[in-house]
């Protein structure tokens, strides 16, 4: 399950202040560019948190989220007739991400986006680092085993915190 990494260094464009960070995604023609969230983001993410919320009866811990995504995504997997798992992908990527945000200091919802469409991901707010918490959602929905989850939430902290301690190191 380690196919996909969620967590992403990324260059900043020498003289445009606005546009904070450039990412290739694979396949993409040209690099893209990381913005602040705008308002639809923002109400975006507050949709997905507070379904999340009300899932777990607004205890929003990793242990929490990690068995009601067990449950979830098993009583998905076993249905006849499957619904479209975008909104649920989406809710556990913001999920995944608020985790994240909260022990990774310096980073904050964002909106990516290149030649392909758009993704809100965190970004830092000082160093070229990406988190993108919904698509490593989507990538492992359906197939996750039981406990993934939270143990990606450690995975994905203890990435996001090398990369940053790597370059802290590098610029001294």
């Amino acid at each position: 399950m380690h196919d996909f990494d969620p967590v992403r260094s990324v260059q900043r464009p020498p003289g445009r202040a606005d546009v904070r960070a450039l990412h290739r995604r694979p396949g993409a023609p040209r690099p893209g560019s990381v913005e602040p969230l705008d308002r639809a983001g923002t109400v975006w993410t507050t949709r997905h948190r507070d379904l999340i919320a009300d899932l777990c009866d607004d205890t929003v811990d990793t242990r929490a989220l990690g068995d009601l995504f067990d449950r979830v995504q098993a009583v998905w997997r076993d249905s006849e007739h499957r619904i479209d798992p975008r909104l649920l992908v989406n809710a556990f990527g913001v999920a995944l991400g608020d985790l994240v945000a909260v022990r990774v200091p310096g980073l904050s919802w964002a909106r990516y986006r290149d030649d392909a469409g758009g993704e809100v991901v965190l970004a830092h707010d000082t160093q070229d680092l990406v988190v993108l918490p919904v698509s490593s959602v989507a990538h492992h929905w359906g197939h996750a085993p039981a406990g993934w989850f939270g143990v990606h939430v450690h995975e994905v902290v203890g990435s996001a915190l090398s990369c940053l301690a790597t370059a802290r190191v590098a610029a001294h």
